[in-house]
């Protein structure tokens, strides 16, 4: 219900309300009016009665009484008139006449209790009131009824009843009743034409108020409000809420601009301007505290783990996968994973444009067609692949993994959010990878992209350090390419370069992620296999030689290849030091060398005698 029917139905309560009652209370004035004015008519009839028998018993004409009497009831408007005596003047002056006698119940009452009584009654459709006054002995009023009478002062000597038609007042009454109604009915009606009239200028102003106000929700700050009304303080709130919208929509308006150059259509869906900019600030304010975390992080790792945090938030996928992408190496790596099953086949891991994301750098959504990404091989329904550049370098690719259909809906939407938190860290992420990167180049070789004989040197000495708390196992391969020296004489430095790079690949391949793969000086390498046994050393050791001979590189029209020799030795088995271990492959390598190349051969104690003695030669 509105405001402008609330105020009519309270109006016409009210009013109507307020005439029920006066005519309820005319209706009962008139009523209790009529009967005390018929009490006080019977009353001032009964004195008469009273004093004309006292005259006819002073008079000695007693016997005439039924004359008076007779005269008496045939007064105007009186139906019925009797006289009835008490048992103390029947006693006394005997039981007179019929008519003198107790009639009914009333009369008895009346005589035994000395108290009035009236009594209204329907008879042959029209109505009657019966009025019995009793008549009470006094010795102090005028006659002094205990000279005639023998009884006690305060006895019943008799009762007086009158019975008028009072149909006809009813009937006035009842007249008088609807001509009031009928003014209240007419009074009510004028009453709610004024209340029209004034109420009307007032509910026009707030109606005006209200499509204001929806229209200001809406964003449309120009509907202005105006009144007729004249009252200085409703002029005054039309004025300043004129005024407060023209602010709001020049504030807005600027605001809304420079958040949207902000969020770059981060939220436009928002139509409020105020929703909109509420938007804004708190998303401003996330990505700030977002920043401000990865800021502090210590490694890559774990602001992979915050970028994975913001992304449950909101895209809410039931597992993600974030890949660090380094297009140079050509190679995807799993940053952080909320699974432990596979969902890249190696081939994409291994060759970086292998994975669709990252080749077209536009994000992959299993359902834009059927199988879209082949190197998928997660266990989920639906998958989708988000790829964000950082630099020219390095990528991120966010794997979105989900058996629920429904949670891929309005994916655009969330993001281009999502997308919002990565451009705001992706100078920090940049940083973080710029100084990674520079702390590779110090560790490692260009060319080969294995660690340099530097790092090696600090980690030997860092072995050597813990050995005594920790005894760590280590295989030792001492790896170095027959002929290199030939291949520069006879190709050029740059197919030499070729073959560096070529071996620096095929150790990486080979080894794990725990083992330690440096250049230790032109055309030699050194391998350190954490917790190795002898025996998958050698392995090892022998599959590479075999994978690296059976490799061609391509000069001009023909296609050439290499062979490599390999010494192998054990920390702690062949010596206290792993420096000295290294020494051991070195030795092993050199008997290796001088028994024809390409071959891996397991150091021995003398090989080391021979080689120190043919170096001081």
């Amino acid at each position: 219900m509105n405001t402008k029917s609330r105020i009519f139905v309270f109006t016409v309560t009210i009013l109507v309300g307020f005439s029920v009652a006066i005519m309820i209370n005319t209706m009962f004035y008139f009523k209790n009016y009529s009967k005390n004015r018929i009490i006080e008519k019977t009353r001032l009839i009964a004195e008469i009665v009273r004093d004309g028998l006292t005259a006819h018993m002073v008079s000695g004409t007693m016997d005439k009484r039924i004359i008076f009497l007779h005269s008496i009831s045939h007064t105007k408007g009186i139906k019925q008139l009797w006289v009835a005596r008490s048992k103390y003047v029947a006693k006394q002056f005997g039981r007179g006449y019929d008519i003198e006698q107790p009639r009914d119940s009333i009369d008895k009452n009346v005589l035994a209790t000395g108290k009035m009584a009236t009594r209204i009654y329907e008879k042959k459709g029209k109505t009657f009131i019966r009025v019995t006054i009793p008549y009470i002995a006094s010795a102090f009023g005028d006659p002094d009824c205990l000279k005639c009478h023998n009884v006690k002062q305060g006895a019943v000597l008799g009762a007086i009843s009158v019975v008028y038609n009072i149909s006809a007042v009813n009937k006035q009454d009842a007249k008088t009743l609807a001509k009031i109604a009928f003014i209240t009915l007419l009074f009510i009606l004028i009453a709610l034409l004024f209340a029209k009239i004034f109420f009307n200028p007032y509910l026009t102003f707030f109606k005006n108020l209200e499509r204001s106000l929806i229209s200001a929700r809406k964003g449309n700050f120009s509907l202005r409000i105006g009144t007729k009304i004249k009252t200085k303080d409703v002029n005054v709130i039309a004025k300043y809420y004129n005024l407060l919208l023209e602010k709001f929509s020049n504030t807005l308006g600027n605001i809304e601009s420079k958040l949207a150059i902000l969020l770059g259509g981060v939220g436009q869906s928002c139509v409020d301007p105020l929703e909109k900019a509420y938007y804004t600030i708190d998303m401003l304010s996330r990505v700030s505290q977002f920043k401000r975390a990865i800021e502090l992080d210590a490694t890559l790792e774990q602001i992979y783990k915050r970028i994975a945090e913001v992304t449950r938030e909101i895209v809410s996928p039931d597992e993600l996968v974030v890949c660090s992408v380094d297009h140079k190496q050509n190679c995807l790596s799993i940053g952080y994973a909320s699974v432990n099953t596979q969902v890249c086949k190696d081939i994409a891991v291994e060759n970086a444009q292998e994975c669709r994301a990252c080749r077209t750098h536009n994000y992959v959504l299993s359902e834009q067609f059927p199988e879209i990404c082949p190197n998928y091989c997660g266990s989920f329904k639906y998958y989708c692949c988000l790829p964000y550049t950082i630099t020219d370098r390095y990528e991120i690719v966010i794997i979105l993994l989900n058996n629920d259909k429904e949670k891929l809906d309005n994916i655009e939407e969330k993001i281009s959010t999502l997308k919002y938190y990565l451009e705001n860290a992706k100078p920090i992420i940049g940083s973080k990878l710029l100084m990674r990167e520079l702390k590779e180049r110090s560790i490692r070789d260009n060319l080969s992209g294995l660690y340099n004989r530097n790092f090696l040197d600090e980690f030997v000495e860092k072995i050597n350090t813990q050995s005594a708390r920790h005894q760590n196992r280590y295989g030792v391969m001492m790896i170095d390419i027959d002929f290199f020296k030939k291949v520069n004489d006879t190709y050029g430095h740059e197919v030499g370069d070729k073959v560096i790079e070529l071996i620096g690949k095929t150790i990486r391949n080979s080894i794990r992620e725990s083992d330690i793969a440096a250049r230790y000086g032109g055309e030699e390498f050194v391998v350190l296999m954490y917790e190795s046994t002898p025996e998958y050393t050698m392995k090892i050791a022998e599959n590479l030689r075999t994978i690296f001979s059976e490799q061609k590189i391509q000069v001009g029209r023909k296609q050439i290849s290499g062979t490599i020799s390999i010494g192998v030795s054990f920390f702690p088995d062949d010596a206290d030091a792993l420096a000295e271990s290294i020494k051991c492959a070195d030795a092993a390598l050199y008997h290796a060398k001088n028994s024809g190349r390409n071959r891996v051969v397991r150091y021995k104690p003398e090989m080391l005698k021979k080689l120190q003695s043919n170096q001081h030669r």
